[in-house]
């Protein structure tokens, strides 16, 4: 509260929640029966809340939904999931709704098939300024999704038009060549 430069407020903000991304996932593990493995939907839903109220974007009328299937991941997952889901969410509810505009951000944690997670965060705001190459960005959110991508193995497309979509493929853990998806052990 003492910060009075609204950039270093914002930047604190951002590295807050950072922190909690992570932390809500010790706290899921701790909470569980197994910590090495964390039920992703439950948290999915908790993260989205929890960058709503922080950006008080629910006073401006956006609201996030969430579809996620039931997926249980292991923490070098889970980690570099949630901060993901982080970076694009916070950059959504702080750049593609100015002026109070209303909107809404979806968030999807799907099994694609026998091969990969798939991770789509869009949103019906301004979209993106025209020629955005993500994989230029000089912004650290950006950045980030990009390396974390990368530290995952996946693949990011970015789709622009009305809003924007970024859609994020995460290949299936692999145990003895056999791929592994859902609820494994």
């Amino acid at each position: 509260p003492n910060l009075q430069d609204p950039i270093a407020r914002a930047q604190f903000r951002d590295s807050q929640n950072r922190i909690r991304t992570m932390a809500l996932i010790h706290e899921r593990l701790y909470r569980s029966d197994d910590l090495a493995r964390i039920d992703f939907a439950p948290y999915l839903r908790e993260l989205a809340g929890h960058l709503l109220s922080s950006y008080d974007s629910q006073q401006n009328g956006v609201t996030i939904s969430v579809e996620a299937d039931a997926i249980s991941l292991d923490v070098d997952t889970a980690i570099p999931c949630g901060l993901l889901i982080n970076e694009l969410v916070s950059n959504v509810l702080k750049h593609a709704f100015p002026d109070g505009r209303m909107g809404t951000i979806g968030i999807e944690m799907l099994c694609g098939g026998d091969s990969h997670y798939r991770l789509v965060v869009r949103d019906d705001g301004v979209g993106m300024p025209e020629g955005f190459d993500y994989t230029k960005a000089t912004s650290l959110g950006l950045r980030l999704v990009n390396s974390l991508t990368r530290q995952l193995g996946g693949t990011l497309e970015v789709h622009v038009g009305a809003g924007t979509t970024f859609v994020i493929c995460i290949p299936l853990p692999h145990r003895d060549g056999i791929a592994l998806k859902g609820d494994f052990q």
